[in-house]
Formats: C-alpha cells, sequence, structure tokens
C-alpha cells in the first residue's frame, strides 16, 4: 500500500480520506463519543465520564475517574452554559480548570465546541510534528501543561483551520490520530521522505 502523506502541495481533504479508513471505527469506545456528546442536549454526568472514557480507549481506572468527578463534576453547570454559548471566555476556562490535565482541558473544549477545538494528544503531536518536518525525538510531545497548551493554542488549531475546509474535526482527529500511530510505528519513515 502507498502511504499518502501531507505536504502543502497536496491535498488535505484527500489526506484526511486516506487516513480515516485506517481508524478504528470498530472501536468498543467509539459509541461513547455519538451517544454521550448529544449535541444540543445538555450533558449529564455520566455524557462526561463516558466521553473521557472514549477519549482515553481503555477504561479511566479509580484514580483518573476520581480525578473527574472532584476536578470537573462541579462545574458541570458551567460546561452545560458554556456548550449552548457562541464563544468560550478562554481565561474563565482555564481559571476554573487549572487543576485539570492539560490534554484533559482540550478535550473538554472538544465536547463543548466539538466543530471548534480540535482533539489533542499524543498521536495528533506526532502526526503535526511529522507532517510540518520537525522530529519528534527533538520536539517530542510536551510534558509540561503550559507547553501543552501552548502548543494547542498556537499551532494545532492555526494548522487546521487553515486546511480543515468543510471538513468536521471529528474526522481530521480519525485521520490524524491513524497517521500519528502510523508514524510513531515506523521511526524510519521519518527519513524517506
Amino acid at each position: 500500500m502507498n502511504l499518502l502523506v501531507f505536504s502543502p502541495t497536496n491535498d488535505f481533504k484527500k489526506f484526511i480520506e486516506f487516513w480515516i479508513q485506517l481508524y478504528d471505527h470498530n472501536s468498543p469506545w467509539e459509541t461513547n463519543y455519538e451517544k454521550h456528546l448529544k449535541v444540543g442536549k445538555p450533558f449529564t454526568h455520566k455524557d462526561i465520564l463516558q466521553l473521557f472514557e472514549w477519549e482515553n480507549q481503555a477504561g479511566l481506572g479509580r484514580i483518573r475517574a476520581e480525578a473527574i468527578k472532584d476536578k470537573i463534576y462541579p462545574h458541570l453547570e458551567y460546561i452545560n452554559d458554556m456548550k449552548f454559548e457562541d464563544l468560550i471566555n478562554l481565561d474563565e476556562f482555564h481559571s476554573k480548570f487549572e487543576t485539570v490535565q492539560a490534554v484533559s482541558r482540550t478535550f473538554l473544549l472538544h465536547i463543548m465546541k466539538p466543530e471548534v477545538y480540535p482533539l489533542y494528544d499524543q498521536n495528533i503531536h506526532v502526526a503535526y510534528n511529522f507532517i510540518h518536518g520537525i522530529d519528534s525525538d527533538i520536539y517530542p510531545f510536551p510534558k509540561r501543561p503550559e507547553d501543552k497548551i501552548k502548543f494547542y493554542f498556537r499551532k494545532l488549531i492555526p494548522f487546521i483551520e487553515s486546511v480543515r475546509g468543510t471538513l468536521s474535526l471529528k474526522k481530521i482527529d480519525e485521520a490524524l490520530n491513524s497517521y500519528g500511530q502510523m508514524v510513531k510505528k515506523n521511526p524510519k519513515i521519518k527519513h524517506e521522505f
């Protein structure tokens, strides 16, 4: 199989269409996304927990589930209010969730506004780096929460907005996740293009 890579000279939509085929749509967790996202309906505590299980793709474990209950559940009313607002005040958002892990914070933004805020994880980071010719050994997935947040807002969002056209952010996530996984499994591919 010829692997389709993305560069400024080829079509992002074709790139997404190619890589989305390699996404595991049959994962037992995949139904949690559509079932609990419920665009147009307020979230329940169960929705939040099930969506985080989807994001984790392997269950949450007791410690992570407790963190969600302690740090996110108390703000369910705020989350639902922001879900139905046109814009989210990011300073207020970060203040409310400053003790929540950075990737979980970006995930909260995504579930509140799934067509505004993309998903972000290690696979997405690796895909971004590879697309931009950045060596992930030199610039790996950030360890510090503030660096993850900076990358998300300063690099990832502007990039996706510049190439997405009419594609849904979920489809872009599926394709970039597949692409990032391929790059991680095949580190020598970095030197082939």
